[in-house]
Formats: C-alpha cells, sequence, structure tokens
C-alpha cells in the first residue's frame, strides 16, 4: 500500500506535541527531557547520498501556552522544557550524564531511531534593569526576556511519522 506526504498549507493545534528524550547517566539511571507544546519548524530536507542512509535533521521547539501578561494565569509564563534525573542531584554533577544514545518519543511514542546524537539547547536573553551608577548586574533587576528550548536529533528512520514530526503535512494511505 502507497503513503503519500503533502502540505497542508497550516499550523495546527495538532502539530503540537510532547516530546521526550530519554537516556541515562554514567551511572545508569534515567536522564529525561521534557518539551512541552513543542512543534518542529523546520524544513523537510532529505540528503540523498549513494550508499549512504537518508538521516533527517529535527528540531523541536517548546511552546509557551501564554505571552500576555495582562492575562495570563498563574503556570502561563512557565518555560516550555524540564530535565529529570532518576537518581536525584548525585547524578546530576558535571560530567555524569552521557549525552549520545537515548530514545525520543511523541506524545509517549517512541517514533525515530537516531545516528550522531541529540542535542537541547535553551537559549535565554537576560535584561539587565540598570540605574544610574550601576557598576554591573544589581540582584533582583536582571530578568528574562525570552526563553527558546530546541531539542534537535539526526533521525534514521522517522518516515511513519511524518504528520506528527512535521508541522503543517498530512499522510494518506
Amino acid at each position: 500500500m502507497a503513503m503519500t506526504i503533502k502540505g497542508t498549507g497550516i499550523v495546527s493545534t495538532t502539530d503540537f506535541h510532547s516530546i521526550k528524550w530519554t537516556g541515562k547517566t554514567k551511572s545508569g539511571k534515567a536522564c529525561t527531557i521534557n518539551l512541552n507544546n513543542a512543534i518542529n519548524m523546520g524544513n523537510i530536507d532529505l540528503s540523498m547520498v549513494e550508499k549512504d542512509d537518508t538521516v533527517a535533521q529535527l528540531t523541536f521547539t517548546g511552546a509557551y501556552n501564554n505571552t500576555d501578561y495582562m492575562v495570563s494565569t498563574e503556570g502561563d509564563m512557565e518555560e516550555p522544557w524540564s530535565i529529570t534525573f532518576a537518581g536525584g542531584a548525585s547524578d546530576a554533577a558535571a560530567g555524569t550524564i552521557l549525552l549520545g544514545a537515548g530514545v525520543v518519543s511523541i506524545d509517549n511514542v517512541d517514533v525515530a531511531l537516531t545516528r550522531g546524537g541529540s542535542q537541547f539547547t535553551v537559549e535565554r536573553e537576560f535584561r539587565e534593569i540598570n540605574a544610574d551608577g550601576d557598576r554591573g548586574p544589581v540582584k533582583d533587576r536582571v530578568v528574562i526576556d525570552a526563553s527558546r528550548a530546541t531539542l534537535t536529533l539526526n533521525a534514521l528512520t522517522f518516515l511513519t511519522s511524518m504528520s506528527r514530526i512535521y508541522a503543517g503535512i498530512a499522510v494518506s494511505t
């Protein structure tokens, strides 16, 4: 049976998912990175190389529920990511995370094998509220203006999950 993939031209609420990367620390305990309301705004880019497998780079970005301070309710401005160490704080020390092999799932369903690892990044924009005479940053006058959490992975197998991986597409059989 044939499978057809085509663009819909719109981003819908079903294009946002819970993304989870699960790996292990050097001590063998689980490390989980969660992205809430995540969307892949990347392009479909399939490199066809002779005598090699096609590996697509996928980047998921966590989205906020609401950014309107005037109407936001408690919790709406919480950053859409978390990292959990099963071993507690003792396993969170520098150098104990085995960054590399892990499982990526969308809405608690494993979606792809990876090749070449994954990368989790939180880019933050800080702003200092300065007053005359300040010599540098002043406690209680530093705010976060922006935060963007992304999980990038190199997917070896993903075709059966394309409608969950890419925004604005439909898959039919």
